[in-house]
């Protein structure tokens, strides 16, 4: 009569395994098969307890979310990376020069506006007054030339007995040192200037200078006789013989190396 009981296949191969007893209590617990005198175990036939279910399906979902979480931080990464860097190159325009510093000017006196200008009207040269030198001031004169008395002759009778008239004298040689001294006075005054300031003031004089010139002309020395009173004439009279210079040469009958004239000279307003 065949058996009622069923195979049991055992998981190491596919041969049936001896049967073994089952209690119906612990069949739908545990689900433990027993061979024989050996205990064959699978996983399929283990019934879990609900805590073992919850903590292996916890475990599970903590590996399933770390491995999404992963995914996601991946993906981030991937799709938050800048793009590779590129070079650019720039015309960059070279900084202005600063300005420079305006110097604050003081402000000067206001201009005014400048009309056309009025032709002054021509005024006349005021002619500068002429030295006048009298010739006594002029140098010492020379010692007149000796009168020689006309030669008698030899004695004549007097047969007729009127007295005989007497011979008028012969009259004195005259020298050219006045002439010399026209020239001398002539130079001075082409040369002489009146002072602004005292023509302006109508200041007037007459000072004396005295000075040396060799025989050349040229001016030794210069110095002021007497003062005039006013300055500006007396510095402008000691300027005249130097800026005179050279001066007309002496004649021969003027003797020595160095001839020495005192010399008046006149600014007179007229």
């Amino acid at each position: 009569m065949p058996s009622n009981k069923p195979i049991i296949l055992s998981p190491s191969s596919d041969s049936p395994a001896l049967p073994e007893e089952c209690d119906p209590a612990r069949d739908d617990t545990v689900g433990w098969r027993f061979a024989s005198d050996s205990r064959t175990f699978r996983y399929a036939d283990q019934t879990d307890s609900l805590t073992t279910r919850l903590v292996g399906l916890g475990g599970t979902s903590a590996i399933g979310l770390a491995i999404l979480a992963g995914l996601f931080l991946t993906w981030q990464t991937y799709t938050a990376m800048p793009p590779p860097a590129t070079l650019t190159a720039f015309n960059v325009a070279r900084p202005a020069a600063p300005p420079e510093p305006v110097r604050e000017v003081p402000p000067g006196p206001e201009q005014v506006k400048k009309d056309k200008p009025v032709p002054k009207p021509q005024v006349p040269e005021i002619e500068a007054p002429k030295i006048v030198i009298p010739t006594a001031n002029v140098v010492a004169a020379t010692p007149p030339a000796k009168l020689v008395p006309p030669d008698p002759g030899p004695p004549v009778k007097d047969t007729t007995a009127p007295a005989s008239k007497p011979v008028p004298p012969a009259p004195q040689v005259s020298s050219g040192r006045p002439t010399w001294q026209g020239l001398v006075l002539g130079a001075l005054d082409k040369v002489k200037r009146y002072p602004r300031d005292a023509h302006f003031a109508r200041q007037q004089g007459v000072p004396y200078i005295r000075f040396a010139m060799d025989r050349q002309g040229k001016v030794l020395s210069v110095r002021l006789e007497r003062s005039s009173g006013v300055r500006s004439l007396d510095n402008e009279a000691l300027a005249l013989p130097k800026r005179a210079q050279p001066l007309p040469k002496p004649p021969e009958d003027v003797k020595g190396e160095a001839i020495e004239l005192v010399v008046p000279v006149e600014f007179l307003i007229t």
